[in-house]
């Protein structure tokens, strides 16, 4: 895989080659690792994606250099699916919040403001990228977005829901309310 500014850039701009090229020589390592750590096949391609879309987020945020593009996507793959696994964890102590009721109603308030945003740039994105992404929040697979669009096969199906995801966190990071409304 090449590891040089014209493929990070092919990346960031989501050229389909190097797309293709990212899920050919990666994607199985990911699965392996996460199907024999008490994963499912759907766990891998939620762990693949999501971490395809971190790095494009930290690219371009934060202006980070990534030497090997594999290596780097495998690294975060494994961190994600450890904080997957960690947040299952089951413990025996009866947890108490202590909780404000000031506190309750500004998280309140913080959340719905932060629920109205997305909303409306939810809005904003194509009606058929909002489909897509109904899809996937009504966990429906893969497999159904390449049925309902017609598309030529997962691989297609994922970068669409990659670019629908990119698009719709641009739109919200680019309103003045999102800086005030960060966690």
């Amino acid at each position: 895989m090449q590891n040089n500014s014209s493929f990070i850039k092919g990346f960031l701009e989501g050229n389909p080659k190097i797309l293709q090229n990212i899920y050919d020589n990666s994607y199985s390592y990911v699965e392996y690792y996460v199907v024999s750590r008490n994963g499912s096949k759907k766990d891998a391609e939620d762990i693949f994606h999501n971490a395809l879309l971190l790095i494009y987020v930290k690219l371009k945020e934060e202006k980070i250099t990534i030497h090997k593009f594999d290596n780097y996507l495998f690294t975060v793959c494994k961190n994600l699916w450890r904080r997957e696994k960690s947040k299952n964890r089951v413990t025996n102590i009866d947890v108490v919040p202590l909780v404000s009721e000031e506190l309750d109603m500004a998280a309140f308030y913080l959340e719905n403001e932060q629920w109205q945003l997305y909303q409306e740039k939810f809005q904003l994105i194509s009606e058929q990228c909002r489909e897509i992404l109904k899809m996937l929040f009504e966990k429906k697979t893969y497999n159904d977005i390449v049925k309902k669009y017609a598309y030529a096969s997962k691989i297609v199906a994922r970068q669409r829901v990659f670019k629908c995801k990119k698009r719709l966190i641009e739109l919200i990071k680019k309103d003045e309310r999102y800086t005030r409304l960060k966690k």
